[in-house]
């Protein structure tokens, strides 16, 4: 059963890492056209020519729970060759730590060009987990659109968005403190390009007040404290420590019930070795229960869960097989149910999203079409087909990979490894492949080994006009109740950021009690 408790953290570590190096690892230098709006509203009558931009870098380090775990570095440049000028942002991070012992290394760069004005050209994102392939997307603006070309699994997807001239690019945010400075109290909004999810996403700002904020090695300065949310990724807060100056030299954001943290620092106290490696998060968060006997075969479990600082019915889903009834402010009782068996067939009525392939669900795919055909042969019931399926995933994918992040259904299918989101994406795809509509599920799975919840990925497919359950990993032709369902996505490719779903398991985990109040329903045949 570790397989399922190990998937979700890292998940949760690359969302969190993500999202904090997409705010952070930016330019040093401000943007020309916040720069001459500035020194226009402080002084009238200058001239309002090209402004000079400073080159320089940045480093940071990341540190979860006191341990160093990645760096990020990032510099700005300047080609002012010519008449128009450009200016080149690079940021790259890395990111180290464990999983059941084996060390797992990320990286992203990130590179963008802008004009004197400021204005987003292009930007070039490319993720490396290996032994998965990288991933890489390149946007160009033109014509008020911005063209996107993204290769995962060496498959391209082409995708375009409007673009207007209010949107912002990556290294927007920490030129606008230096420009632009907050004062307490003071809020702001604009949006901003997050080119890790080639979307624009509505950034949010609210200044607290100034304190004095401990930077790396113990150093205290007085900051100015700013707590940043963003629509993508909603239920994350990232806290800022921004200078008088208007750089940051500290970030926190809420992880597992700790915190992760970067601290602006030297070049040579970035590219210290890492301690990453010896963070090892699959055990650490697991959400200790009583024993439940039988609870992948049980047909009812009822379950109270209280949350720490928070309401837990903001992530909790309602529906078939879980029923929310709130008990109190923090807490709430959660009953479980196996979903029944489908009988009856009538034709789906379901958004394009959950049938169709897309960049993370490739059910157009060669191996999955290929694979799915051999699990279903002549069957004609589409229970039966999507339970034969969700067997052949479970029997075939045999190599437990923890090193991947999140790979696609065709790099599944071609290399027939990994861990629990792997054998959900793939399991997905081949329900499409059998047109059977699908989506995958994130949450909590109890694991009978340690008597403990911990994160975990699984499928859903749409028949008799409802969502059922399956879980490839655990491959017993649907689940029982020792599932607790937190969200929900078709990984469609206009849906949120795929890496969004797992962020309810950010907000949970570390500050979530589960107590079993009845676990004595009869066993599921």
């Amino acid at each position: 059963m570790t397989v399922l408790i190990s998937s979700i953290r890292f998940k949760v570590v690359v969302a969190c890492f993500i999202l904090i190096g997409a705010f952070t690892g930016i330019s040093c230098s401000q943007s020309p056209a916040l720069e001459q709006e500035a020194r226009t509203a402080e002084t009238a009558g200058k001239s309002s020519g090209s402004v000079a931009v400073q080159e320089g870098e940045v480093w940071q380090v990341i540190y979860v729970n006191n341990q160093r775990i990645g760096y990020a570095y990032s510099q700005t440049r300047v080609d002012d060759r010519g008449e128009n000028k450009l200016i080149h942002n690079q940021s790259d991070s890395y990111l180290k730590l464990k999983r059941f012992g084996q060390t797992l290394n990320m990286e992203t760069h990130l590179s963008t060009t802008e004009n004197k004005q400021g204005d987003l050209l292009s930007y070039t994102f490319q993720m490396n987990n290996p032994p998965a392939d990288s991933t890489i997307s390149e946007g160009k603006v033109k014509d008020s659109l911005l063209i996107v070309e993204t290769k995962i699994a060496n498959q391209v997807s082409r995708s375009q968005l409007k673009w207007e001239a209010t949107f912002h690019s990556p290294s927007y945010l920490e030129q606008m403190f230096k420009v632009s400075p907050m004062q307490p109290g003071e809020t702001k909004s604009f949006s901003m390009l997050l080119p890790e999810y080639s979307k624009v996403s509505k950034v949010s700002l609210t200044a607290l007040d100034y304190e004095t904020a401990e930077l790396h090695g113990g150093v205290e300065e007085k900051c100015l404290h700013v707590k940043m949310k963003q629509e993508l990724l909603p239920g994350m807060v990232v806290d800022l420590y921004v200078t008088k100056e208007g750089t940051i030299p500290k970030t926190a954001a809420d992880f597992l019930g700790s915190a992760m943290v970067t601290y602006i620092v030297s070049k040579e106290v970035a590219l210290k070795e890492l301690s990453g490696g010896e963070l090892d998060l699959a055990v650490q968060t697991l959400i200790k229960v009583k024993p439940i006997p039988h609870a992948h075969d049980t047909e009812k479990v009822v379950y109270q869960l209280t949350l720490d600082d928070g309401d837990p019915t903001e992530f909790l889903k309602n529906g078939d097989t879980q029923q929310v009834k709130k008990r109190d402010a923090r807490s709430v009782e959660l009953t479980v149910v196996k979903a029944a068996v489908p009988t009856q067939f009538p034709k789906a009525k379901v958004d394009a999203e959950y049938v169709g392939p897309t960049q993370f669900i490739q059910s157009d795919d060669a191996r999955v079409m290929k694979y799915a055909a051999a699990a279903v042969q002549s069957e004609q019931n589409p229970w039966k087909q999507a339970t034969l399926m969700e067997r052949y995933v479970h029997q075939n994918l045999k190599k437990k990979n923890f090193s991947t992040a999140l790979a696609s259904a065709a790099e599944v299918a071609k290399n027939m490894e990994g861990d629990c989101t792997e054998h959900a994406v793939l399991l997905a795809a081949m329900l499409r492949a059998q047109n059977l509509p699908s989506r995958v599920a994130v949450g909590l799975v109890y694991i009978p080994s340690r008597s403990s919840f911990g994160g975990h990925m699984w499928t859903e497919v749409f028949l008799d006009n409802r969502w059922i359950p399956l879980d490839a990993t655990l491959g017993k032709g649907g689940i029982g109740a020792g599932h607790i369902k937190l969200a929900d996505s078709s990984l469609s490719d206009n849906a949120p950021a795929p890496l969004a779903i797992f962020l309810p398991i950010l907000q949970a985990v570390g500050k979530l009690s589960i107590e079993v109040i009845d676990s004595g329903s009869k066993t599921a045949r």
